[in-house]
């Protein structure tokens, strides 16, 4: 799932502004894929655990002296819709874990703030990541 500029992001008691994109990539895991004796294809596939990464990319118009750090946990959530009207708006809200923040400073592009996380789910069952309409 990618969403493009959804503007301002929370995490936590914290807005982050100037926010250019949020991505939500899952990935297995652990998988496993069982073949039949009979020929070269697989007959059952799984994927009984994944991760969900969550990517948000910030345009810094100042310095920065408040950034997240690894291991601090919070509520991200944001809104977006097709276009700048109330028409289909969606929140989008997780619980994440930061991993990593990262830097990128350019004369071209100015000074960009990547904030990786790890959306935790609350009884391991349930999908962390909710989508629902505003």
């Amino acid at each position: 799932m990618l969403i493009v500029q959804p503007r301002e992001v929370s995490f936590g008691p914290v807005t982050w502004a100037g926010v250019s994109s949020v991505s939500i990539e899952r990935r297995a895991e652990r998988s496993f894929t069982e073949f039949a004796g009979e020929g070269p294809h697989a007959v059952l596939a799984d994927v009984p655990e994944q991760r969900v990464g969550v990517t948000v990319v910030q345009e810094l118009l100042e310095d920065d002296m408040d950034a997240p750090s690894p291991g601090e946990s919070g509520t991200l959530s944001f809104e977006t819709a097709l276009n700048s009207s109330a028409a289909g708006r969606k929140r989008v809200t997780l619980t994440g874990v930061v991993m990593h923040v990262r830097y990128a400073v350019s004369r071209k592009a100015g000074s960009v703030r990547t904030v990786e996380l790890v959306a935790v789910s609350s009884d391991g069952v349930v999908d962390p990541v909710t989508v629902a309409g505003v």
